[in-house]
């Protein structure tokens, strides 16, 4: 089977919270690191390597400005050998021209998209509730919710959104034949090596050109590598990752061939950066130019859902699920595009436009166009930053979705359920009406620029580690008392010794047994001598300061003490020899 059944199952935090569980902080700082990684490459060009080294240990090795450079001077002299006076009119352009595309252009057209679809879902909303108003019956429900689809359908039907998937065929392979070139690639990119382990890094960067824009809007499904396989991607990503899959191949041959068994190969990226690094991950395992053992789990950012069959795709593989981990921001728009319920109105609209998706089993049966696949892992940040999501507990966290009980059919139909409502929920079009969500400040901004990604794991890091110091005191606390209490009572027993004989008697102090919080028993004589009166009162003090300053200076106040008994140690061992 493809994809597990599609069941539609409406989730509370405390239902969903079953899914979730703590990333440790080991997990959290490789995340961090990947995270600081995919930021830098959206500045390639300005990559110090030495501070790569020192920073993260890692050595740089290339990027795609320089294979660019690189094909640009092959270029040039080839040009100056086969027609000098072309070149010197200016006839011929340069490459650096073709590929040498404006940020502003490309945040024009995203935001020439974005205004249109908030202006036609706002008016959506608006209509519905002035046609409906309060909904109170079954009835009126159904009905407004067929409105709802009819003008959803409407949307997208003229939406220049899908104007590149309506486009004829020959439109669709010229831009799909640009895609793959290296000069209009969509995505930055550079490679870094890890010495220590062997491990070649890739980072892809996400979308920020205007290729990439065409790269996301030819979202038509077409056959994955082998039409055997029956796994159907997203064409316009697909064909990005073919032309990035040639650029990147001499660089993984170049890291077999030096490291051998050794190799280690990690993929990692933002947004469209993070799918190509999906694709590319995994033509090199079905092509079988890498075997698995030297493939890392691959680690995206906010990246939206391109394969349907994708889970499927990876047991036929060989490798877990969690070999393909993406990391979400808990309102990111990214990753619910193509994985959020499609009604029936829009699916139809879809096939009209568009003959692929009349046999598109994502869109037939499950009411999506690409489902999730592998690991989610979701972040949400503090209350200060963003709302927080009504499936998540409040606060800052870090979590991966796990089912507590995975290996059955009926656990991945469940889980997938409950993915299926962490990606409705909210849905892309309540998202998209929300006038507050857009521009430089908006909604849609925070929550996918990567460098929201990066703050709010890195606070969850700090605040993971905080939380592991104090266990971690917590259970010394609990192994030097016992310790303490057993030196103090030979140590009274001892010095009691030269002041006559005597009943024994007990002293009673605030400390932590073996078996919780409560009062120590320290037994010793009735006649101590002046050394042990001296540590009874020297232990008090401490005590009674460990108590009231508990949160400022534990560790060291239990320093001192133990330096001060081991100085008393030996007063008492003078004096018992005198």
């Amino acid at each position: 089977m493809l994809e597990v059944p599609h069941v539609q199952v409406s989730h509370t935090r405390e239902s969903f919270s079953k899914f979730l569980q703590p990333v440790s902080l080991r997990e959290a700082r490789v995340i961090a690191r990947m995270s600081h990684l995919c930021n830098l490459a959206y500045r390639v060009g300005d990559i110090e390597p030495s501070n790569l080294l020192h920073t993260h240990g890692l050595e740089f090795m290339t990027s795609s400005l320089v294979k660019k450079e690189e094909a640009l001077a092959k270029e040039q002299a080839s040009s100056v050998s086969s027609n000098e006076s072309e070149e010197s009119d200016g006839g011929s352009p340069r490459i650096g021209q073709r590929f040498s595309i404006s940020p502003a252009s490309a945040y024009s057209v995203a935001s020439a998209v974005a205004s249109y679809l908030h202006s036609q879902t706002t008016s959506l909303l608006r209509h519905r509730k002035k046609r409906f108003g309060a909904v109170n019956g079954d009835g009126q429900e159904k009905e407004a919710a067929d409105y709802e689809s009819s003008e959803m359908a409407t949307l997208i039907a003229s939406s220049p959104v899908t104007a590149v998937v309506a486009a004829k065929e020959g439109t669709k392979d010229a831009v799909a034949k640009d895609l793959q070139s290296l000069h209009n690639c969509p995505c930055e990119w550079y490679c870094c090596d890890d010495r220590k382990t062997s491990t070649l890094h890739f980072v892809i960067q996400g979308s920020e050109s205007l290729a990439s824009w065409q790269a996301n809007l030819l979202f038509e499904p077409t056959h994955f590598e082998d039409s055997s396989l029956g796994v159907f991607v997203h064409r316009g990503i697909y064909e990005a990752a073919k032309g990035l899959y040639e650029q990147l191949l001499p660089c993984v041959l170049e890291h077999l061939r030096l490291h051998g068994d050794q190799a280690r190969l990690c993929f990692t990226g933002h947004s469209l950066g993070g799918s190509l690094a999906t694709l590319v991950f995994l033509m090199l395992r079905i092509r079988g130019v890498v075997q698995r053992e030297a493939l890392l789990p691959v680690l995206t950012f906010g990246s939206p859902c391109i394969l349907c069959g994708g889970d499927y795709l990876l047991d036929k593989l060989g490798l877990p699920k969690d070999h393909i981990r993406s990391v979400m921001l808990h309102r990111d728009i990214v990753p619910r595009t193509f994985a959020c319920n499609y009604p029936d109105h829009v699916a139809e609209i879809l096939k009209r436009l568009n003959g692929n998706f009349r046999d598109h089993p994502c869109l037939n049966n499950q009411k999506l166009l690409y489902a999730p696949m592998g690991q989610f892992i979701l972040l949400q940040p503090s209350e200060d930053v963003a709302p927080p999501h009504p499936l998540l507990p409040p606060g800052l966290g870090l979590y991966v979705m796990r089912h507590p009980r995975e290996g059955n059919c009926s656990s991945k139909v469940e889980f997938r359920a409950a993915q299926r409502a962490f990606l409705n929920s909210p849905h892309p079009l309540e998202i998209l009406s929300d006038p507050g969500a857009y521009g430089s400040d908006g909604a849609i901004c925070r929550d996918h620029d990567p460098r929201s990604y990066m703050k709010c794991i890195t606070g969850a890091v700090r605040q993971e580690a905080k939380r592991s110091r104090r266990l971690k005191r917590q259970q010394r606390r609990g192994l030097w008392w016992p310790l303490i209490t057993a030196e103090l009572s030979s140590m009274f027993r001892d010095g009691g010794g030269g002041g006559g004989g005597g009943q024994d008697r007990t002293f009673l102090v605030p400390g932590t047994t073996t078996a919780g919080r409560g009062a120590v028993v320290l037994s010793g004589s009735s006649a101590p001598g002046p050394s042990v009166v001296a540590a009874e009162r020297f232990y008090a003090g401490v005590v009674r300061g460990i108590h009231e300053h508990r949160r400022q200076g534990q560790v060291v106040l239990l320093f001192f003490f133990s330096v001060k008994l081991a100085l008393m140690q030996g007063f008492a061992a003078f004096f018992a020899w005198v």
